[in-house]
């Protein structure tokens, strides 16, 4: 074997290509290996390493295999096509970009919420992040309104989140003491959850709580467990009783 020759994990290791995606481009013919070994091992010629680069090259900018095969056979490209490919590719890379961005901006909210608990009920956590990502997804328009109760970057929509998660820690831990749903504590937390419910509402604008009703997907996630949830109803009767 020349001391010039590749063989197909040398390939991978110098070009970053899989050896699965080699074989893939010998099959489909994009990238033939110019020899092979005794048993058929595929050797690689430095003409090889080139036309893999500009396989590669292409690729980057979104050709198909297809389009790079026809591209490196006829040697020229139209100046508009590449410009094309370019710019197409440019705005995948912002909104990937954005994505990114959202994403980050999901991650502090959700740190941001549970700043100061030393412990955190797993299923309350995983009922925001569910929630986030839900809201975030059918509400997209929205969240993106510098004013909007759905704009994570806002600081009374992280002030609003972290009151909720509070009062919902709140809830757990007194039906965990085994309170009273009677008792002075209950009453007051399910005063303070309605009197944040109604403000929620509130500055929700009426276009927003018609898209909301626009998209039937469930938050299926449930942060409270069926004694919580009877504690929680328990407590909103005995607090109706007593306004009336």
């Amino acid at each position: 074997m020349s001391n010039n020759m590749f063989t197909i994990g040398q390939l991978a290791k110098q070009t970053g290509v899989t050896i699965r995606t080699l074989r893939y481009y010998d099959k489909i013919g994009l990238l033939i290996p110019t020899d092979y070994k005794d048993g058929g091992h595929r050797l690689y010629s430095p003409d090889d390493l080139l036309r893999l680069q500009q396989i590669q090259s292409l690729k980057f900018i979104g050709f198909s295999l297809k389009d790079i095969a026809d591209l490196l056979e006829s040697h020229d490209v139209e100046e508009q096509q590449l410009i094309h490919s370019i710019a197409f590719k440019k705005r995948e890379l912002i909104a990937e970009q954005e994505r990114i961005h959202q994403t980050i901006d999901q991650l502090d909210h959700m740190k941001t919420i549970i700043s100061g608990s030393e412990k955190i009920d797993v299923k309350l956590f995983c009922f925001i992040i569910h929630s986030i990502l839900l809201e975030e997804e059918n509400l997209n328009e929205y969240s993106q309104i510098k004013g909007s109760i759905h704009n994570f970057r806002s600081e009374e929509r992280v002030n609003l989140d972290k009151e909720y998660f509070s009062l919902f820690m709140n809830l757990k831990k007194l039906v965990a003491n085994e309170t009273n749903p009677k008792s002075d504590e209950a009453l007051k937390l399910t005063k303070h959850l309605v009197a944040l419910s109604n403000q929620t509402l509130s500055m929700i604008e009426t276009a927003e709580i018609k898209s909301m009703d626009q998209y039937d997907e469930p938050n299926i996630l449930n942060p409270f467990t069926e004694e919580e949830r009877t504690f929680l109803n328990n407590a909103f009767v005995y607090m109706s009783k007593l306004q009336e």
